[in-house]
């Protein structure tokens, strides 16, 4: 096996336990601030929106450290950063404050040593078989499902401050060793890296062009691909983002005790596993474009009936249908970004169309909490959700694959 595939590796196992603390398990949390604050609902999914508004007020500027500093060197500051977010979140005793920590600490963190580097070193490194690539590193959020009902049993067996305190020391201990290794993958593979761009550079002019656009983040920010796929993608974060955040206390208020309904969210990570593996292959061999409107497709049906329908027996599948799309269309939006505008300003790209899917990430937890909060259901939030996935489905219809740059731009 080529040594650039063991930087995937160990940037999925890496993603794997961020993702299981920082993103899924962080639901877990939801129940006891509400039962210890009394805090309302849409006041805790505050503070997960506003985690999402980091990566869009710093995404730009996270890039642009990341392509000048080195994504490999941002991996040991984003550790640091996130592990004593954790530690820190364990001092919590009003509703700033959990903001602050969730904010600055575990979100800034997760984002400076995880999303964004390791998806960079992969795009650079990756020329062929990018989007097999991207899936077998997004994979990690799907194998990250057994973490969150060990998150769930901490908090039951400890309390929540003693769990906090807890996941920060395994992010760190396991997290640290891991970026030591892409480190060292990284120093190797670079001469290789600097190899490939200096053929590229020998090439005829026209099928370097053609087959490997180069757009810088000016050039990208005045196509309408660009704006129309940002836009796509805040809509489907949007749904992802409202639903995650509010689906271990969704069941909780079904009759589910914390453990179990953080089990199930763990089972539903784990089910999208196979579908970012899947995906990530097949993006490779189809258009992705149209293989991501079909999962929005499927994303709208499944967040449809699970909000209308407590049912086990049709509430399950349409879990099933959701982890399975929820996956694809992870794995799914790097590849297609370095395929539209390259990986010249890969980071900065990304950081930018970041900043534009803020407005969804936000949005989508304070839209279901907010209406829960005046309803006392989530059935109206679900079926406001079916249907921006909708309006992603058209958005991704427009967004045609741009044109390389010419000599003259």
């Amino acid at each position: 096996m080529e040594r650039k595939w063991w930087l995937v590796i160990a940037g999925c196992i890496t993603h794997a336990v961020n993702t299981g603390f920082s993103y899924f398990g962080m639901s877990a949390f939801f129940p006891s601030f509400e039962r210890e604050f009394g805090w309302s609902r849409t006041a805790i999914s505050g503070a997960f929106s506003l985690a999402r508004i980091e990566s869009g007020l710093l995404g730009p500027l996270e890039g642009y450290l990341t392509d000048r500093v080195g994504a490999h060197r941002m991996l040991f500051i984003g550790l640091v950063v996130c592990s004593f977010g954790f530690v820190a979140l364990s001092w919590v005793t009003s509703l700033p404050m959990l903001y602050a920590v969730i904010i600055v600490g575990i979100v800034l963190g997760s984002s400076l040593g995880y999303n964004m580097p390791i998806s960079v070193l992969i795009a650079k490194v990756f020329h062929e078989r990018r989007s097999l690539a991207f899936g077998i590193f997004r994979m990690g959020p799907g194998i990250s499902g057994p973490l969150v009902p060990l998150v769930g049993w901490m908090i039951g067996l400890w309390g929540w401050r003693t769990a906090a305190v807890v996941s920060g020391i395994i992010i760190f201990s396991v997290g640290l060793p891991i970026a030591c290794f892409i480190y060292r993958i990284y120093l190797q593979e670079e001469a290789a890296i600097s190899g490939f761009e200096a053929g590229n550079a020998q090439a005829p002019t026209t099928r370097r062009l053609s087959n490997d656009p180069q757009f810088t983040l000016s050039e990208a920010m005045r196509l309408k691909a660009f704006w129309f796929l940002s836009t796509a993608m805040a809509l489907r974060h949007m749904v992802t983002e409202g639903v995650s955040v509010h689906f271990v206390i969704l069941l909780v208020d079904r009759g589910w005790t914390t453990a179990a309904a953080s089990s199930l969210l763990g089972l539903s990570a784990l089910i999208g596993a196979p579908a970012r593996l899947g995906m990530g292959w097949l993006g490779d061999l189809l258009d992705k474009r149209k293989m991501m409107m079909g999962l929005l497709l499927a994303l709208s049906f499944s967040v449809l009936l699970m909000g209308y329908t407590a049912d086990a027996v049709i509430f399950t599948p349409c879990m099933i249908i959701y982890s399975l799309s929820y996956g694809g269309l992870a794995s799914l939006q790097e590849p297609i970004r370095a395929d539209y505008f390259g990986t010249k300003a890969f980071a900065t790209i990304q950081g930018m169309s970041r900043s534009i899917t803020t407005a969804g990430t936000f949005m989508g937890p304070i839209i279901a909490g907010f209406l829960y909060d005046l309803t006392r259901s989530y059935t109206i939030a679900f079926g406001i959700f079916a249907a921006v996935s909708l309006g992603a489905v058209a958005l991704l219809f427009l967004a045609k694959r741009p044109q390389a740059p010419t000599l003259s731009q």
